[in-house]
């Protein structure tokens, strides 16, 4: 929310990002929002243990 400069009453919506929402409902949908596994290297989260251990792995 920003304020109008010349009316200090009056808050304007920011406007909506449409991709940032809709990749937001995909994360929190797949589960990687709430989910009870969390990658140790950058926090991501998961439903399944598995996913979450080979999120960052690194390949040789």
């Amino acid at each position: 929310m920003q304020r109008i400069r010349d009316e200090k009453d009056i808050l304007v919506k920011d406007k909506s990002y449409v991709k940032f929402e809709r990749l937001l409902s995909k994360a929190e949908s797949e589960g990687r929002l709430d989910g009870h596994f969390k990658c140790l290297t950058c926090g991501m989260r998961y439903c399944a243990k598995y996913e979450a251990e080979s999120c960052c792995k690194i390949l040789p």
